[in-house]
């Protein structure tokens, strides 16, 4: 089971607990007085042909995977201009008390019965169904208007008017890997040039470690002009029937481009870049899922996807890939692109060698201690950040439920105060007096379950998502080192230094042959009784093997000085690394300077809000005498 689920699973329980149904055992207490019904609401409505306010609104709502607010449903209804107790009883046939999310069926059925409501007709379950045929359409006046609040970076739609597939053949969007020859393939794309190597990294992308305080602000440097990603649903999925997939709008702020790319799409490019920089930190991506995906594992992918791409904005070297570049700005679909163009899986130090001697100097001798001392504590350090993920989530989810519960009191508290607006006895002053304090106090808590509503989206936005955005770096930190250790138990080096010496002693032995075979010759001059022909022939034989060790000797040590050079760099590159996460925590102590700022102005909000309500319901009439 996820995290998502036992957030999901506890949540339903906690709600489902005695303490929030303790009316159903209550025995003064009613559910069909409430309008409460036995149907599954959800689908009644199921495979209609509804009009396109129904959507509209829906959409409006900023869903979140596949469900909607109990207060942005509250926000809806109260434009059809019904009465209080009627928008109240709508929602609790719609919406159980314990709920504080609904779905799109669900919302379907609540306009249905504020359209049904304003024909002045029976608001029950059974007379929706027996007109759901020919349901009126609900009259919402000013619908578009309503501020829903903002859904953050990773929900709704954007720039609708793009299309799905801006093929631009003439683009001038920038293409690192594009040569400026004339001369193009039959869709309009230049051939692809051959000097697509893996990208060199300039000096300037390394911190000097001749001075440590430049080298810091450098690195803080990277973060104050690191680009935002926003990643949003594209409007329309393609493809036909079952087969039907999700495209999603990739959005540049620092660079001002929008493309549209696919999950797949996504998938591509981590693998390249797995091979292109495969010791640096490389975030993962969300999981592939086989069959059909519903809102809420989308809703969940997508703000994976949005996580992963910022992660790669984070990251001095990746972010600057002309790969990644590419991705951000190449206007066409991303597979038409790729038949185009050669790409260059060549890992990063194939470019840099040989190597500055000056480089191995920069690298700390302790850096392979630090790296063990990391590799130590980051399992558990994901394990604490998973489960501070699932707390937060679950005080985030409360939060909201909160600010559910604040509204549907408010809304039943203004329909009280219609309701009890004439005493029973003549003339009564106070009961009047009471029920103008229902309306103010109702304003009030509508107010507060605007704020809390707020912390709960600012929560989700803010402290939730950067839980996971550093629980996903330590999944990545935790990666690098296990292929740091595979490198150095299948390392190269080792083998060229057995083979070297392997060389070393047949060459030792076939030159001593030879020194033998010479030997002979010399005594066969001399008279001795030995077949000088048969000699000459080994002498001939051992020296092309000597020839060939040789050869094979020089090229093995030349390929053990690269490999050599190469451990150098892998060395450095890890210190980098290494740098970067530990950098990576000041953004740690900004994620709690935020919750904490964004808890102390809720509850300051909240305080002024009490606040004025105080005097309110203190002149209310409460003298025992005033009501005999």
């Amino acid at each position: 089971m996820t995290a998502v689920e036992e957030t999901t699973d506890a949540m339903t329980a906690s709600f489902a607990a005695s303490t929030f149904d303790a009316e159903v055992n209550d025995p003064w207490g009613t559910t069909t007085a409430r309008g409460l019904s036995p149907h599954d609401v959800s689908n009644i409505l199921s495979g209609m042909p509804l009009p396109s306010i129904y959507t509209t609104a829906f959409d409006l709502a900023q869903p979140v995977g596949g469900k909607i607010t109990v207060l942005a449903i509250n926000k809806i209804l109260s434009v059809s201009g019904l009465p209080p107790a009627t928008v109240d009883k709508i929602l609790n046939i719609v919406v159980a008390p314990t709920r504080s999310r609904v779905t799109k069926g669900e919302c379907s059925v609540a306009l249905a019965l504020v359209a049904m409501a304003q024909k002045n007709m029976d608001l029950t379950i059974e007379n929706l169904i027996a007109h759901r045929e020919d349901l009126p359409i609900p009259f919402l006046p000013g619908l578009e208007s309503i501020d829903f609040g903002s859904a953050g970076n990773v929900t709704g739609y954007s720039n609708p008017t793009l299309p799905r597939h801006p093929v631009h053949m003439g683009s001038t969007v920038s293409d690192p890997w594009r040569s400026s020859v004339i001369a193009t393939k039959g869709n309009g794309y230049p051939p692809a040039p051959s000097y697509l190597a893996s990208p060199p990294i300039t000096s300037s992308e390394l911190p000097t470690a001749a001075d440590p305080e430049a080298a810091r602000k450098e690195m803080y440097q990277w973060f104050l002009n690191v680009d935002t990603i926003r990643i949003t649903f594209a409007p329309e999925k393609e493809g036909i029937f079952l087969f039907k997939h999700t495209n999603y709008i990739v959005e540049s702020k620092n660079r001002a481009t929008t493309v549209i790319r696919r999950y797949s799409d996504f998938h591509w490019l981590l693998e390249v870049l797995f091979k292109r920089f495969p010791y640096r930190i490389l975030p993962n991506l969300p999981p592939k899922r086989i069959g059909m995906a519903d809102e809420t594992f989308l809703e969940r992918r997508l703000r994976g996807l949005t996580r992963f791409m910022n992660a790669l904005m984070r990251h001095p070297v990746l972010r600057n890939d002309p790969l990644v570049v590419s991705f951000l700005t190449e206007p066409v679909e991303l597979a038409l692109w790729r038949k185009n163009v050669v790409i260059s899986t060549e890992d990063e130090f194939t470019t840099r060698l040989p190597i500055n001697e000056s480089l191995a100097k920069q690298v700390p001798a302790t850096v392979d201690q630090e790296l063990e001392a990391i590799k130590r504590r980051v399992p558990a350090s994901i394990e604490y950040y998973r489960s501070m993920v699932h707390m937060m989530d679950r005080i985030q989810k409360r939060t909201e439920a909160n600010a559910s519960d604040y509204m549907r009191f408010s809304l039943s508290l203004s329909a009280l105060a219609d309701c009890e607006k004439h005493c029973h006895i003549e003339d009564c002053y106070n009961c009047g007096q009471l029920s103008k304090g229902y309306g103010k106090i109702s304003t009030k808590i509508t107010q507060a379950s605007h704020l809390t509503e707020e912390n709960a989206l600012a929560t989700q936005q803010g402290v939730v998502e950067n839980l996971k955005r550093h629980r996903d770096l330590l999944v990545s930190v935790r990666e690098l080192l296990q292929r740091r250790d595979h490198s150095r138990e299948g390392g190269l080096a080792e083998t060229l230094k057995k083979r070297i010496a392997s060389n070393e002693t047949k060459l030792k032995a076939a030159r001593a042959a030879v020194s033998a075979a010479i030997t002979a010759a010399a005594n066969a001059a001399s008279g001795a009784p030995v077949s000088v022909p048969a000699e000459s022939s080994a002498a001939i034989s051992y020296e092309a093997q000597i020839e060939k060790l040789t050869h094979n000797i020089i090229s093995d040590k030349a390929e053990l000085e690269l490999q050599g050079q190469r451990a150098v760099l892998l060395q450095h590159t890890l210190w980098m690394e290494i740098m970067l996460f530990h950098k990576s925590h000041a953004m740690i102590a900004t994620m709690y300077q935020n919750f904490v700022h964004e808890q102390m102005k809720t509850s300051q909000s909240l305080f002024d809000n009490w606040k004025a309500l105080s005097p309110i319901v203190h002149d209310l009439p409460m003298e025992v005498n005033g009501f005999h």
